[in-house]
């Protein structure tokens, strides 16, 4: 499913590792146990030694303890879930809590090389984890940090690319922000459907600015958003854009988070205007939510 999406925005399919997938598979259950347990009460990256099913600290050490390679770059995202009544309604369901947010979705689509997935059950308090460690490679240079990748390696789109979500044409989208932390706007409350602009930032420097990011219902209502972008980018963006209030944001990255909830069965275009490095770039797309 995450490979479909990545295919249909245009920033590369992932290979699978089963390197990855024991990593991701250990700390899906560290999750599942320790909710369970009442150990932890909020998803987390990090394991802690003393709890159940501990199996090592970090993304990175996670990876290397399954055996991935001491140069590999290492990122993962994860969630809990209630359970579902089909493979397919999971799937759809861990997915959504990456895709339906703005630093998951960032980091669910960015320029990683490979993926392993966990999955673990708890059929008695009907949850679910799911986990997602990506591995970068190609290019890569330093010592790996304990979660995260590189903006300069892996898979890189062409400089003229344009990757969106939500898809062009894409139905049944979410209304709603998946909330995450850290949370990108604490003073909403019910933020909707984050929409997220990408392009390719490799190079030191890079930066995509952005003139103007906005989002009309099917009925011609301009809907309330907030433009958001990482710091570096605030330069030569619409004085309307704001920072990324956590620093989280790649550079090649921009969000409109709409302030409420979208309409249910409503189509929406997006228009988008700015610059990358200087070189004026736009696009327009539409989708339409669900129910």
């Amino acid at each position: 499913m995450l490979n479909a999406y990545r295919l249909a925005m245009g920033v590369g399919e992932l290979s699978q590792d089963t390197i990855l997938d024991t990593s991701g598979q250990a700390h899906a259950l560290y999750l599942n146990t320790n909710f369970a347990n009442g150990s932890i009460t909020a998803v987390t990256h990090n394991e802690v030694s003393t709890n159940a099913d501990y199996y090592a600290a970090t993304p990175l050490s996670r990876a290397q303890k399954a055996g991935a390679p001491a140069t590999e770059w290492i990122s993962e995202n994860a969630a809990v879930g209630l359970s579902q009544a089909s493979s397919s309604a999971y799937a759809s369901d861990c997915m959504g809590q990456f895709l339906n947010t703005v630093y998951h979705l960032q980091d669910a689509t960015e320029v990683q090389e490979t993926i392993g997935i966990g999955f673990q059950q708890n059929t008695t308090q009907g949850t679910y984890s799911c986990v997602l460690d990506f591995g970068q490679t190609t290019g890569v240079s330093g010592t790996p940090v304990a979660n995260g990748y590189l903006t300069s390696a892996g898979q890189q789109m062409a400089t003229t690319a344009i990757a969106h979500s939500p898809l062009a044409n894409e139905t049944g989208v979410a209304r709603l922000m998946t909330a995450e932390s850290p949370n990108p706007a604490p003073d909403l409350a019910s933020p909707g459907r984050p929409i997220m602009i990408r392009v390719t930032a490799a190079n030191a420097g890079d930066v995509l600015t952005v003139t103007s990011f906005t989002l009309t219902s099917s009925g011609g209502t301009v809907v309330p958003a907030r433009i958001i972008v990482p710091s570096a980018a605030l330069t030569g963006s619409t004085s309307s854009a704001t920072a990324d209030v956590n620093n989280a944001m790649a550079v090649g990255v921009a969000f409109l988070l709409p302030q409420a909830a979208l309409a249910a069965n409503t189509t929406y275009t997006v228009a988008f205007s700015g610059q990358r490095d200087g070189t004026p770039i736009s696009t327009t797309w539409t989708f339409t939510t669900g129910s």
